[in-house]
């Protein structure tokens, strides 16, 4: 029994040329597999549909999967450009709307006695639709978009062989599209992550190598990002022959936003770290010069550091972050620097920031650490915690490299089977 294909009641039948077409179908197919450009491949397949058709205008219309209109991505004749411009499809809408929104084709070879024929388009733009051959474009069993033949050169109207060929067209030209899109996407991930992987070097390079520089002190930071790419930071700069500056901050959010603000707040750094005073007065001034251009409501904890190598002292300042802490030569006991708090940096250009100051002896040992450290999760859900902190660092260890490599290796252990959810940073200093 010889199945017949219903489209619409004022479809024509005429001659089908099997061979004909089939040669034509093995054609398209290499046409279409000649560009993954997706713009280049939509304006190929409206050419193409135009002179296989014999048509007057081809348009091809994508559903925008956001608001599940059709848009005009290409069309081709006298009406293109404004028809791109101009024109948003409701579903349902029209002969292009009620086919993809019902999957099935039509032909409509007389416009004006159809109901569902859309006029507005021809108000618009001058043009006058006679006759239109529309099929959807599927995808996985998925419409997305559809495809149309308009007004056919050879005066007729358009017939059923003119539907299969097009229909044929119509899935070919529907996984060519959507294996452009996979090829863009990839490379745009690709893209992507050669941007990570150089704002990534660009970032390690911005960190100061402390085992290559004189501090006058044993001092050693270690840092891993939750991603290519992270917010916090360290630096250390000697600041005259008795005195070295240090700092260590985090700052909020990830990825490469949280790293622009990194370095920004690093170059801010070493141009006042020297002509601050002492850690408050430094706070001060890096705030007000972080509020002067917000970028994104981003902040930064940080804390400051002034060693007198001289005096055994440190005098600090905090901007929101987590106490230092504390590990004395003399008896291995462990304490937090609580110090006087005050808000982050960057949210308000009149913040105060308190000076605290800490008598050290030698052997002491001073750890500042990011919330990565004590908020490391554990694959049952716990913290790894400050607590925690104070007894891996209480057995005394030769040198700062060696405490922070103690540390990273309980870290480790704790979080084994789990993802690592923020970046971690310690910075160690021995006297």
């Amino acid at each position: 029994m010889k199945r017949t294909k219903k489209t619409s009641s004022q479809e024509k039948n005429c001659p089908a040329d099997k061979i004909q077409n089939l040669q034509k179908v093995l054609a398209l197919n290499s046409i279409l597999n000649s560009t993954l450009r997706l713009n280049e491949l939509l304006t190929l397949i409206m050419k193409t549909s135009a002179e296989v058709m014999h048509a007057e205008v081809a348009s091809l219309l994508l559903i925008d999967e956001a608001s599940n209109d059709l848009v005009f991505r290409v069309a081709l004749g006298g009406m293109g450009s404004d028809l791109e411009e101009k024109f948003r499809v409701k579903m349902g809408e029209g002969i292009a709307g009620t086919v993809a929104q019902t999957g099935k084709p039509l032909v409509i070879n007389d416009t004006k006695s159809d109901p569902r024929f859309a006029k507005r388009f021809d108000d618009s733009t001058g043009f006058i639709t006679k006759a239109i051959l529309c099929v959807p474009l599927k995808a996985r069993d998925k419409v997305i978009g559809v495809l149309q033949a308009i007004n056919p050169l050879r005066g007729q109207g358009f017939c059923a062989s003119d539907l299969d060929l097009f229909e044929t067209f119509a899935h070919q030209a529907a996984i060519a599209i959507e294996n452009a899109k996979l090829h863009s996407e990839v490379v745009k991930q690709e893209k992507a992550k050669q941007a990570l992987k150089i704002a990534h070097e660009i970032q390690q390079n911005f960190l100061p190598d402390l085992e290559k520089r004189d501090y006058g002190i044993d001092v050693y930071a270690k840092t891993l990002p939750a991603l290519d790419v992270g917010g916090d930071l360290y630096d250390v700069i000697r600041l005259d022959e008795n005195r070295v500056s240090i700092i260590l901050g985090d700052v909020s959010g990830k990825g490469v936003p949280a790293a622009l603000y990194m370095v920004r707040t690093m170059s801010e750094y070493r141009f006042l770290a020297p002509q601050a005073k002492n850690p408050a007065e430094l706070l001060t001034w890096l705030n007000q010069k972080l509020c002067e251009n917000t970028s994104f409501g981003m902040f930064i904890t940080m804390i400051c550091l002034a060693v007198d190598l001289q005096t055994n002292t440190v005098q600090y300042a905090s901007a929101g972050h987590l106490p230092p802490l504390l590990r004395k030569a003399s008896d291995g006991s462990t304490k937090l620097l609580q110090g006087t708090q005050s808000v982050p940096a960057g949210l308000m250009p009149d913040s105060s920031f308190y000076l605290n100051t800490e008598h050290l002896d030698a052997g002491d040992a001073l750890f500042l650490y990011t919330d990565g450290v004590v908020e490391a999760r554990h694959k049952n859900g716990k913290d790894y915690t400050t607590a925690r902190l104070e007894e891996c660092v209480r057995d005394k260890a030769g040198s700062a490299k060696e405490y922070s490599e103690k540390i990273f290796e309980d870290i480790r252990r704790f979080t084994t089977g789990a993802d690592q959810h923020d970046d971690i940073t310690t910075l160690t200093v021995v006297i």
